[in-house]
């Protein structure tokens, strides 16, 4: 029987050695740097978005005594006073928490917010309210059709028949049109404006810069949600939603408004103004008398457009 000699191992030349021993260094560092990443994707949290523009975002004053604790897009605002703080709006439940944060890093503590209000009864905007309500003991104010909503946590809302929801809070206190809600020497008025929701509410109040005062107007929500989500014809749960959006317009466009104010920050330009801002631009940018005009322009054409859509539609159908 032959026995068959082990054939001599080859020795890799100068130059194959030299590519062997890159190739593994290669691939080490590869394990490493992919472990690493791994490691950091670990401890990274990304936020979660609303219309894929809702992030966190750092907290600053705009005018007066008047602060953006909300998002890149969905709003919040402080109001400081000497007696304490009135907050309006928390935003959706989950991306409150990031108002919360923003309240810290203003060295505004929960027990310092004295009253909560709100522009209108919509999730993304103030489902926050009652873990707020609860962690602050703050008095919550709120129009009687808003306050209708809060308890029943939007159940019986007119939009999409009730199916956008979030935790029930009781007001504490009903607030009619051109009441208003006081602290600290600070007055803000309601307005009622009801469309987008019924219980949309306008608030404004005055501030003073380099020693003059404006009028600052939070304008609520006056676009419509379209046919699929709040018709504006044959509306059983709303039959008097055409009536309430025009006569909203109406007020809107005759009251004074120096700095506009809005729930989504892509609509009052928040970005742009705060650059200049931080630029130091004087007069403060948000000083603006011309910036309610196109929001609420805006709105209303789109009202029109809508509402002789479905009226011709209706008719169609008869």
């Amino acid at each position: 029987m032959r026995t068959q000699t082990p054939k001599p191992v080859q020795v890799c030349g100068k130059h194959e050695s030299r590519d062997l021993r890159r190739g593994v260094l290669f691939v080490a560092a590869a394990m490493i740097l992919m472990a690493g990443q791994s490691l950091v994707a670990q401890q990274l949290t990304i936020p979660p978005r609303a219309n894929n523009t809702n992030y966190r975002k750092e907290p600053f004053r705009i005018i007066g005594d008047i602060y953006w604790v909300g998002h890149t897009e969905i709003g919040a605002y402080l109001i400081k006073t000497p007696a304490g703080s009135i907050l309006m709006d928390t935003t959706s439940l989950e991306q409150s928490e990031w108002v919360r944060e923003n309240l810290d890093k203003l060295g505004v503590k929960m027990k310092d917010i004295k009253i909560l209000i709100n522009s209108h009864e919509h999730a993304e905007h103030m489902a926050g309210l009652a873990k707020f309500k609860q962690l602050s003991g703050a008095k919550l104010i709120a129009s009687k059709p808003t306050a209708d909503q809060l308890a029943v946590g939007g159940r019986t809302d007119f939009r999409e028949n009730g199916s956008e929801q979030y935790p029930p809070v009781k007001a504490d206190q009903i607030i009619e049109d051109g009441g208003k809600v006081q602290l600290g020497g600070t007055v803000l008025t309601a307005h009622l404006t009801p469309g987008h929701s019924k219980g949309c509410t306008t608030w404004t109040t005055t501030v003073e810069e380099d020693g003059r005062k404006y009028n600052v107007v939070w304008v609520c929500v006056m676009t419509p949600s379209g046919p699929d989500r709040a018709p504006l014809i044959n509306n059983a749960k709303y039959p008097n939603i055409v009536e309430d959006y025009q006569r909203s317009f109406a007020f809107l466009t005759s009251i004074p408004c120096d700095v506009c104010l809005y729930t989504r920050a892509t609509n009052m330009k928040l970005a742009e103004k705060q650059a200049r801002l931080e630029k130091g631009e004087k007069p403060n940018p948000f000083i603006d008398p011309a910036g309610c005009k196109p929001i609420i322009k805006e709105a209303e054409d789109l009202f029109n457009k809508l509402l002789a859509e479905q009226r011709t539609a209706a008719k169609i159908q008869e």
